[in-house]
């Protein structure tokens, strides 16, 4: 096997392990380790943990530490052939967990695997924790088995790990909906005289110490105070203008009205409920809100922008009356316009001026009406000059 399908061998298996290879994983592929030497020295393979090689041209790998070191407790398996809940396998968890699934910012110097029986390692940056991990408390996160929000924050609070920093975690799985306050108030209960609470403490109460440790809020406590926030600045508003109250009362007892009519009218015989209609389209339209009113209150809320909003914006009635006074000037500049020009066209020897008639500003013909012209009779007629 030549160099070339070495490498190419090592990279069908590295494909579905993020570019990582163990050297137990290369000999069943037939690449022994002087190879992988030879490899690593042609810098077509970089050593990035005891046993364990990543392809150059693969890149860069996040969360790296901890996927050597999952993929070190079984060296011979391969990725797609390991089973969750194997007596060999493991689960990332604790603060590793944290950081895989981006809660909080608990420090994590330590690999920390759960192994369902007991083991140990000479790696002195992983730590493994012989624990039970039911396949529920399970997640994959970028091809990794990794504790659940629930099963980590219970982790944690089992360590002892800082109130401070578990609150952060429980604060952002919270935002993100990995978890729900009563399934974990549950689970967590037990912790509380842990972390100095009275016995009488529930795990609500140790969910809130820890939060509010960490100088967060849980986003139901801010939906809280939004809402008080809200109810406060509505009985400011209530205490400076007390005729919306009224309006607020008229409204309600109009629509409870219109309720009670649209229950009776179910009862009612025909002719009854028709003469009721006009009453209950009355109290509808009381019931419903007062555009009017609306508009009222934005206008004196907001004079200044209104009139900066009309200056600015086009006037058709202005432009409408402009050209309606500017129309008889134009039709009279038209008229003479073209009178000017139909003299331009007279014929030679005929007089242009005004006939008696025309002088006084009337019509040659009193009925207003033009005959045929007779041009085997008549001489050529000037323009603009009806024949008589």
């Amino acid at each position: 096997m030549d160099r070339a399908e070495q490498v190419a061998a090592l990279s069908g298996a590295a494909a579905d392990q993020w570019g990582l290879v163990t050297a137990a994983q290369a000999k069943e592929l037939g690449v022994g380790g002087v190879q992988l030497l030879r490899l690593t020295e042609a810098g077509l393979l970089s050593n990035v943990g005891r046993g364990v090689y990543q392809l150059t041209a693969a890149g860069v790998t996040s969360h790296l530490e901890v996927k050597v070191a999952w993929l070190r407790l079984q060296p011979k398996w391969f990725v797609f052939d390991r089973a969750v809940g194997n007596p060999d396998s493991g689960v990332v968890s604790h603060a590793s967990a944290c950081r895989l699934l981006d809660l909080g910012d608990i420090p994590a110097p330590q690999v920390e695997i759960s192994v369902p029986r007991r083991r140990t390692t000479t790696e002195p940056f992983v730590r493994l924790r012989t624990a039970q991990v039911a396949p529920a408390e399970i997640t994959i996160v970028e091809g990794l088995p990794v504790t659940t929000a629930v099963r980590t924050i219970t982790d944690l609070l089992h360590a002892g790990a800082d109130g401070g920093h578990v609150g952060g975690v429980i604060a952002d799985a919270e935002r993100r909906d990995l978890i729900t306050v009563d399934d974990l108030a549950e689970r967590v209960h037990p912790f509380a005289r842990k972390y100095g609470l009275k016995a009488t403490a529930t795990g609500h109460d140790l969910i809130n110490h820890l939060v509010a440790q960490a100088g967060e809020r849980l986003r139901r406590q801010e939906v809280d105070r939004a809402s008080q926030e809200g109810f406060d600045q509505a009985v400011d508003l209530l205490a400076e203008r007390p005729e919306l109250l009224e309006l607020m009362w008229a409204r309600r007892a109009a629509a409870r009205q219109q309720n009670n009519l649209s229950a009776t009218a179910s009862v009612l015989d025909p002719a009854l409920m028709e003469a009721l209609l006009p009453l209950a389209e009355s109290v509808r339209k009381v019931s419903q809100p007062n555009p009017a009113m609306d508009e009222a209150v934005r206008k004196m809320l907001v004079p200044l922008a209104e009139s900066v909003r009309k200056v600015s914006q086009p006037n058709p009635a202005m432009d409408e009356a402009v050209r309606k006074m500017l129309a008889p000037l134009a039709e009279s500049m038209r008229k003479a316009l073209g009178q000017a020009t139909a003299s331009d066209r007279a014929p030679e020897g005929t007089s242009s001026s005004p006939s008696p008639s025309d002088a006084e500003g009337r019509p040659a013909s009193c009925s207003g009406q033009h005959e045929p012209d007779d041009t085997s009779s008549q001489g050529p007629e000037e323009p603009g000059i009806q024949a008589n």
